[in-house]
């Protein structure tokens, strides 16, 4: 016989036998059961498909006959603790004294789980009638908030709205942690519910072990191990029941804090701006604070004759550690030191402390004081109101830093606290060094606790200056555009005028480096727009019609654009910038003339050097080609006019430095005058023609708009642009400030888009909606000069159905858009007039209704 034929007459044997479960009588005389008896009742019960589902197997398998399967009272938990610790007695008296190890009865352990699982399942039906009548307290709560109010007529004092702010905190801060509870929750049931898979899993090997298993001598072993293992599976199914009530309560509890958050919410929007803020308020909230600051500085003085006297005692502890030879008594006297200095340290720390703390109440008095100018609507307050929510930002910052700086503390010191607490939990332990640690630990745990009194005194200093942030933002918000210009004037100014550093007794300022970078960066970007300017505009113009050079000129420009030094260019940049920024002043300025002095100087022989060499090389190509004998003589003149030209820049350098100089002046000749003449005229008229002449940004003829002018451009000049405007005045601009704006060019524009919307009415028909696209399209496609992109139902307006619609008009210029526009317009309300389509306006509906007889209002009402 085959192993599927075997199988399938195991199959309807096991389906002839009878469904048998034993009663709780026979559980209590035959325990325990045979695991063949058992694996049967438990293979003829269905599995369970989910969690829900009752168990595969009765209570009374597990020893544990009318456990209740459900308990919902505390009378069904203390039932089913009750059989639970029973059975638990019945089987540590089977288990036998000396069972230790492997040999303790599997089953003790899941019992204990079990009867924890049942226990939580009581502590949360407990947990859900406390929040039931918290849930119906709240409810109570909101009813007469909307019933009756605050309970007082308005206007209301500050410290009711303080004290609704202060909840309202609180009670955020629960209804984040109802949501971290939340989930936690969530993640408990997606554990129990893993937790029992595995549990059910388990059992079911343990069920199929237990049917293999043949030899009478093994049953008492499977048994124990399947009941285990139910027992096990029982613990899970509570378990999870557990983690659902506690979801279930996790939710109801963060609906709650939403409640109750939500309604002091509407009780601080209640009372809006009907508060009043008298001055008998402010005084009693100064006085308060005045005597807290007495109190504080009282505490300081007493902490700082503390530290004056454990600084003596310290000294003298160290004077004895010194003097001993004892090794034990040397180790007890440095925990005496140790102990000495903590207590140092909790008095010098507690003093920085409170006086923190009398700084923060110095700033919380401000704050009052500002919250009560600003309550009183005080006009030479309102200036400052901008300035007050900066200050409250960064104190807010500054608190946030604070704290994070004395939470780290708080935890160092906790961390040597736990440390002390483990060396004082050693056994025989010196009396002295036991008391030296003792103290050591008592002045960490001081310290720590003036932290956190500095950490409470943070956190309301922390809640005035929110609720001064939330007060400052409306009114700041409702500043009109001029003040708001004004003040990033003022800012602006005020950052202009910054004093950065001091050199040598000279303050310099923001403005200086500013104006000074500027002004070095412009004297770069100019001279490298001249080179640019020079190379491609004058060079190509010194060529006449037959292609004929203009040598002389010519040359002189290369030098310009070959031989510029930029050794030279940085010393004159760097000298604009300090004279300009008044960054260099007295001596300093001498000193920088001095060096652009001879460095122009330098550059001057340069530039005249390499115009002469290129001058006289091309006469020398042209006279070689019919004299070869020129050559030599071409040389000879070259070098002597390196020779005056440099003997000219010798002299200059010379000259500027007082030298006299005035024989060798007079045999230079005026060839050196005449060539600095003509390189100064050649300067002056490349300078005011390099920047528009280059770039080309537009041409005459163009409509431009620059800044705030807006015209066609009539003439470009060296210096200046002239453009006529739309109003027919002539608009004289320099090219420098054209150039430092924004240029928008429109004659450069090919096509305008346009975009326009049009509403119609509700009670249009949806035939007709779906027809208006179409409708304008085909208008938009019947003008010549425009191009149909797309035209859409576009929203749902508050009085009618909108549509945009985008086309193209293919040209720039403005009468033709209009034009087209027109046309377009008229052609759809044409057609909308044929359709019977209207067009939406504003309108509104007023409903009037009587009401019924029955509800009338009384007559003490009325």
């Amino acid at each position: 016989m085959t192993a599927r034929s075997t199988l399938l007459v195991l199959v309807v044997l096991l389906s002839a036998i009878p469904s048998w479960a034993p009663t709780a009588a026979e559980i209590q005389t035959a325990e325990p059961s045979t695991p063949d008896t058992e694996a049967t009742a438990e293979a003829a019960a269905p599995e369970p498909a989910a969690p829900a589902e009752p168990m595969p197997f009765k209570p009374a398998a597990v020893g544990l006959a009318g456990l209740p399967e459900a308990p919902a009272t505390p009378a069904d938990f203390d039932k089913a603790v009750a059989l639970i610790e029973q059975r638990l007695k019945a089987l540590a008296g089977t288990a036998g004294p000396g069972a230790e190890g492997a040999d303790v009865d599997p089953r003790i352990e899941s019992l204990e789980s079990l009867r924890l699982a049942l226990q939580q399942e009581a502590s949360f039906a407990e947990r859900s009638d406390e929040l039931d009548a918290a849930i119906a307290e709240q409810q109570a709560q909101r009813a007469a908030f909307e019933r009756d109010g605050l309970g007082g007529e308005p206007p209301y004092s500050i410290t009711l709205l303080d004290q609704l702010q202060t909840e309202r905190r609180l009670g955020e801060q629960a209804a984040q942690g109802a949501a971290q509870a939340l989930q936690a929750a969530q993640r408990r049931v997606a554990a129990a519910e893993k937790e029992l898979a595995a549990a059910e899993r388990t059992r079911r090997q343990v069920r199929d072990q237990a049917v293999e298993a043949k030899t009478d001598t093994s049953t008492a072993k499977p048994a124990q191990t399947l009941e285990a293992a139910r027992l096990s599976t029982l613990a899970g199914e509570h378990r999870l029941t557990a983690a659902r009530a506690r979801l279930a309560l996790a939710e109801r509890e963060k609906t709650l804090a939403d409640a109750r958050l939500a309604l002091k919410a509407d009780q601080i929007a209640a009372i809006g701006d009907d508060v009043t803020f008298p001055r008998k308020v402010l005084d009693d909230k100064l006085a308060e604070l005045a005597e807290r600051e007495a109190s504080l500085e009282k505490r300081i003085a007493a902490l700082n004759q503390t530290a004056d006297a454990a600084e003596g005692t310290l000294f003298e502890t160290r004077r004895r550690g010194a003097r001993t030879d004892n090794a034990n008594d040397k180790v007890i006297l440095e925990a005496q030191i140790a102990a000495r200095e903590a207590e140092l340290a909790a008095a010098r720390r507690g003093a920085d402390y409170l006086r923190q703390a009398v700084d923060d109440l110095a700033t919380a008095r401000t704050l009052w004081e500002r919250r009560y100018a600003l309550m009183q609507g005080s006009d030479a307050e309102k200036a400052a109101l901008a300035d007050w929510l900066s200050e409250a930002r960064d104190l807010l910052g500054e608190i946030g830093e604070r704290e994070g700086y004395i939470d780290a503390e708080i935890g160092t010191l906790r961390s040597m606290q736990l440390a002390l607490s483990r060396r004082l939990a050693e056994p025989d332990l010196e009396p002295r060094l036991n008391q030296a640690l003792q103290t050591r630990h008592a002045a960490l745990d001081t310290q720590q606790g003036r932290a956190e009194e500095l950490l409470v005194v943070q956190d309301q200093l922390r809640s005035l200056a929110e609720r001064l942030v939330d007060e400052l933002e409306p009114r700041v918000r409702e500043r009109s555009f001029g003040q708001r210009l004004e003040e990033i004037e003022s800012r602006l100014v005020q950052w202009w005028g910054t004093e950065l550093f001091v050199v040598r007794d000279q303050g310099i300022y923001v403005r200086d480096l500013a104006t000074g970078f500027g002004v070095f960066a412009l004297v770069l970007v100019a001279v490298s727009l001249l080179r640019v300017l020079l190379r491609r505009t004058l060079l190509p113009r010194l060529t006449n019609d037959e292609g004929q050079e203009r040598r002389t000129a010519r040359a002189i420009v290369l030098a310009l654009i070959r031989n510029t030094n930029q050794l030279f260019v940085l010393v004159v940049a760097f000298y604009a910038a300090m004279t300009v920024s008044g960054l260099a002043a007295g001596q300093m300025k001498s000193w920088l003339w001095t060096l652009l002095v001879v460095i122009f100087w330098l550059q001057i022989g340069i530039w005249a050097t390499a115009g002469a060499v290129d001058l006289v090389n091309r006469q020398r190509s042209r006279r070689e080609l019919r004299d070869p004998s020129a050559v030599s003589g071409y040389g000879l003149i070259l070098f002597f006019v390196r020779v005056g030209i440099w003997a000219v820049v010798v002299v200059s350098v010379l000259t500027h430095f007082d030298y006299p100089i005035t024989g060798l002046v007079g045999a230079l000749g005026v060839g050196g005058i005449a060539i600095a003449f003509a390189v100064q005229n050649i300067l002056a008229d490349v300078f005011n023609s390099m920047a528009i002449i280059l770039d080309k940004p537009f041409r005459v003829g163009d409509f431009i708009v620059t800044g705030e002018t807006l015209g066609v451009v009539e003439q470009i000049g060296v210096k200046t642009t002239q453009i006529r405007s739309l109003s027919g005045e002539q608009v004289i601009l320099s090219n420098t400030d054209i150039l430092n704006s924004r240029i928008r060019n429109y004659k450069r524009m090919r096509e305008r888009r346009v975009v326009f919307r049009l509403g119609v009415v509700y009670q249009t028909p949806p035939d007709k909606l779906e027809r208006i696209p179409r409708i304008i399209e085909a208008i938009i496609r019947g003008q010549s000069h425009a191009r149909f992109d797309r035209a859409h139902f576009f929203e749902y307006g508050d009085f009618a159905l909108t549509f945009e619609i985008v086309y193209y008009v293919l040209g720039a210029d403005y009468g033709l858009y209009m034009d087209t526009q027109q046309a377009i317009n008229l052609a759809i309300y044409r057609q909308f007039q044929e359709e019977g389509i209207e067009f939406a306006y504003p309108t509104q509906e007023l409903i009037l209704r009587r009401p019924a007889a029955s509800e009338a209002p009384p007559a003490d009402e009325a």
